[in-house]
Order: C-alpha cells, then sequence, then structure tokens
C-alpha cells in the first residue's frame, strides 16, 4: 500500500519543514490538506508554526482552520507576531476567539493592541464575556489582576457536598479546568476553600464548611505578579484566590499563570545580563 504523502505529517515532522509544507499547501489553496497538517498540534506547537510563516500565511491560515483553529495559540506567540497577526484578521475573527479564552489569557492577548482597535474587538464580544474582560484590563499591566481567572467555582458554608456537585454539574460558567472551590460568606468574603479529589471523596450530605481549609492564601488583585509568583513559590499553592480591595473574590490565579510569569521575569534578567 503506499503511503500518504501528507498524512500525519504534522506529527512526523517539525519546525521549518512542517512550515514549508503548510506554506506550500496554502499557497494551492488545498485547504483541506491544510488543515489535516495541523490537526493535533497542541496550541504552543500551532504558535511555533505561526511564527515561522510570512505576515500573509499565518492570516491565512488562521482563515483556513476557521472554528478547528485553536485561540490558545494566539497567547502562545511572540507579542509582535501576536499584535500583527491581530491587526490583519478580520475584527469579527479575532472576537470570536478571544471570547473563547479564559479571562486572563484574553486580557493578555489583548492588552498590548492601540486603544482603538481593543475596543472595537471588545465591542464585538458577547456582553458577559466582554464585562469580564474589561474588568481585568482595567487593573495595571503586571499585577495579579490582569494575571487571574474571572470563571471560578464559589458556593456558601452551607451547601453540602452534594449540592456543590450538583452545581458544578450544571452550571455552565466554570473555568475549563480547576483544582479548588472556594466558600464566600454573603458578602464574597473568602472564608476557606476544598480540593476537589477532596470533595469527591466525601458523602454527599456533609456540609463544606466541614471539610473546608479555613487556612487560605490570598492575593491582592494589585500585588505586583512578581509577588504573586513569590507567594505561590512560599506556600508551594497550586491556585489562589484574588481579592479586591474590599477583601471580595474576585478571581483565582492558577500555578500555570505563575509559571509564565517566573519564565518571563529570567528571560528579562538574561536579556539584562547580556546587555539587551
Amino acid at each position: 500500500m503506499q503511503e500518504d504523502p501528507t498524512g500525519d505529517l504534522g506529527a512526523r515532522t517539525s519546525g521549518s519543514e512542517l512550515a514549508a509544507v503548510v506554506a506550500d499547501a496554502l499557497a494551492q489553496g488545498e485547504g483541506e490538506r491544510t488543515r489535516s497538517l495541523v490537526a493535533g498540534l497542541q496550541a504552543p506547537d500551532l504558535a511555533d508554526l505561526i511564527e515561522l510563516l510570512q505576515p500573509q500565511e499565518r492570516m491565512q491560515l488562521v482563515q483556513t482552520l476557521g472554528a478547528a483553529f485553536d485561540p490558545e495559540a494566539l497567547s502562545e506567540l511572540e507579542e509582535t507576531v501576536r499584535d500583527q497577526l491581530l491587526r490583519d484578521l478580520p475584527q469579527a475573527t479575532v472576537a470570536k476567539a478571544v471570547a473563547e479564552l479564559e479571562t486572563d489569557d484574553a486580557a493578555y492577548v489583548l492588552e498590548s493592541l492601540d486603544e482603538s482597535d481593543r475596543q472595537a474587538i471588545l465591542a464585538q464580544i458577547p456582553t458577559v464575556d466582554r464585562a469580564a474582560l474589561e474588568r481585568n484590563l482595567e487593573y495595571p499591566e503586571d499585577t495579579a489582576g490582569r494575571l487571574m481567572q474571572t470563571d471560578f467555582v464559589a458556593v456558601p458554608p452551607f451547601w453540602t457536598v452534594g449540592q456543590v456537585i450538583d452545581h458544578m454539574r450544571e452550571a455552565d460558567d466554570l473555568p475549563d479546568t480547576f483544582s479548588d472551590i472556594y466558600v464566600v460568606d454573603p458578602t464574597y468574603h473568602v472564608v476557606g476553600s476544598v480540593d476537589l479529589s477532596r470533595l469527591l471523596r466525601t458523602k454527599r450530605d456533609v456540609p463544606v464548611d466541614k471539610i473546608m481549609d479555613g487556612a487560605r492564601q490570598v492575593v491582592l488583585a494589585t500585588a505586583d505578579q512578581e509577588e504573586v509568583a513569590r507567594q505561590f513559590e512560599r506556600y508551594d499553592l497550586k491556585s489562589a484566590p484574588v481579592v479586591d480591595a474590599n477583601k471580595r473574590l474576585v478571581g483565582v490565579v492558577t500555578v500555570d499563570d505563575v509559571v509564565e510569569v517566573i519564565q518571563e521575569e529570567a528571560e528579562e534578567d538574561l536579556r539584562r545580563l547580556g546587555g539587551v
């Protein structure tokens, strides 16, 4: 049997080789072949591919992929490449992609754009998503407020484990992944948290305040991101609730977000050492 010369090529090649083949498929107008070539690429790998393409090819690739384009690749792109791509793409396409991202990633993608471009894109995002994103963007750059996700699970202390589980099954605004459920009072002050694995191992009729951890590290929304990273490292945190000036819960920072801050800080230190 003759092997398909393009089949699963994305899994067998990398870097410039894959970029060259994808560029050829785009030039030939072979949409199906293009989608096949990049199928299965994770967001960081898709971002690497986009960076290797020419500006016109980048826009063409995103439009060719359509609904198959992973918007998380936008947050993985080098800033100048991302900004150029966002300017070249139709604003409706950008708005649709941004709306699918977690609020922290969406804010990161939009923060370097000109105010007029940013507002034009925000205007095309559904109202609820736009409001959450605008709250993130109100915080200064390099603060926890820009880093946080605004989708989280918060429940009152008198709820039972069963009620919490039923709520999580029925809610449509939960984060894609999470490990902690936050317990809040009527003013949305954090009084504790419950690890998801512990919740699932507990009987349904047990109130959550009986199994919650009351000693919880919180992060101020105005705290510097590097300070937040040190807090995560010191206390070995997986996630932390973010509170506003009135101590009300407004978001969550995860260890994945903090790792990116640490990496950026290390890169800045290296550039300073190299005199760049």
